[in-house]
């Protein structure tokens, strides 16, 4: 028997097509159940995806158990890099998917990592579009860092889609109101690591996180993607998004669907106050790079101590540090200087390896900066320096200064 076509505008047919696919250990009865409650996310998640003419290239962020893997095969003009994250460490996910009708076999690679930590295995500049659906929610820490790397391997111009729950959905509000926990589950036994939602967003949240980090928003919008449970529940959610949204200026649907695009400004590692803790992220340091900009890099970079950000001579953005300030470079190449921008200060720049406690002085250099122009201090560093061990900038001046960037040759 010919099966009718598949197409992106009859869910019935995409549905079909799905359910076609076999792989080892698949339930019958649950692989209907997840395609039931997830196709309407899907297809929302596909209208966001640009089709371009020419072949292009996209990065899937959390590609297991691959439904929107298939659609995209099916719908868009790009090859594919499938990625996931093993509970058990694996490096690769491995998965055959196999539809006898409509003689498909697909044998898909996962590469693993931690999109909290690790660098993404990929090079600068590389893809077109990443998706990034249905993963942010499952972070336990550091979306930024994501971002961040995300922005790297981004084309300019390049495309983020990401989706997620609506934390302030009409649902939850429902469930709150009638004094029923909100939050997930726990997932144990799970095949994939972090699958209960950490924290979701509202799509203000989302908004100020993505454009505070140099993303462009192309759209950004709630969406309801399922009927209301029962006739009350229509009425309440109605009611919040025709009335109450009208007063609080709320998103109350309950999904979140964002497309934003990298642009030509460098990525700024953003992190908001209705994100983060203030106290917390004043201990928060993980160097990463050779060169720190502040107003762009610097809170990963830098120690406690530091005042907020500001504009100086030549608009540039700077941070005044107290009697003390510590900034930590990272590179893994052999380094010969350390060059520190400031203003508004006179004292030394001192270059360390810190070592655990067995401090290494690397060099030195003393300066006088004056308070209307910026200058230019570089630290020679001596052939003790080790790549890959972090280096250490110590500005020892009494009364502060004003840094701009410190940046390494």
């Amino acid at each position: 028997m010919t099966l009718p076509p598949v197409s992106e505008r009859d869910k019935d047919s995409i549905a079909r097509y799905l359910l076609s696919f076999r792989w080892d250990f698949r339930n019958e009865v649950v692989h209907k159940v997840l395609i039931d409650g997830g196709l309407p996310l899907w297809r929302q998640v596909l209208r966001f995806v640009p089709n371009p003419k020419e072949r292009g290239r996209l990065l899937e962020l959390g590609s297991p158990p691959f439904h929107i893997t298939l659609m995209l095969q099916k719908f868009r003009n790009y090859d594919l890099s499938l990625t996931g994250f093993a509970s058990d460490g694996r490096p690769e996910i491995r998965q055959t998917l196999t539809s006898p009708e409509y003689e498909e076999q697909h044998d898909f690679v996962c590469t693993c990592f931690n999109a909290e930590q690790d660098t993404f295995p990929y090079p600068d500049n590389t893809f077109d579009v990443v998706t990034w659906c249905e993963v942010i929610e499952h972070l336990t820490e550091n979306p930024v860092h994501a971002l961040a790397e995300i922005h790297r391997v981004l084309k300019p111009g390049g495309a983020l889609v990401l989706s997620t729950p609506n934390a302030s959905r009409a649902d939850s509000i429902v469930n709150f109101l009638l004094g029923r926990n909100i939050y997930d589950p726990y997932h144990l036994g799970a095949p994939l690591k972090g699958s209960r939602h950490s924290r979701e967003y509202t799509l203000s949240e989302l908004k100020e996180l993505l454009e505070g980090c140099g993303y462009s928003l192309d759209r950004a919008q709630d969406i309801d993607i399922y009927p209301p449970e029962g006739r009350k529940r229509a009425v309440f959610r109605w009611l919040l998004e025709n009335v109450v949204a009208r007063v609080t200026k709320g998103n109350y649907r309950f999904h979140l669907f964002v497309r934003a695009r990298k642009t030509q400004a460098p990525f700024r590692y953003y992190f908001p106050d209705r994100l983060y803790d203030t106290g917390h992220l004043a201990f928060y340091m993980a160097p990463r790079h050779a060169n720190v900009v502040f107003g762009e890099n610097d809170v990963p970079h830098t120690a406690m101590g530091w005042h907020d950000l500001k504009t100086g001579p030549g608009d540039r953005r700077y941070r005044r540090c107290s009697d003390v300030g510590d900034i930590y470079l990272v590179s893994n190449d052999r380094l010969t200087s350390a060059t520190v921008m400031l203003a508004n200060g006179r004292g030394e720049a001192q270059a360390w390896h810190d070592n655990g406690g067995a401090l290494v002085s690397l060099g030195k250099a003393r300066f006088e900066a004056p308070e209307d122009r910026w200058t230019e201090v570089t630290i020679p560093l001596s052939d003790a320096y080790e790549p890959g061990n972090p280096l250490h900038i110590r500005l020892d001046v009494p009364g502060g200064v004003d840094v701009h960037r410190v940046t390494t040759a």
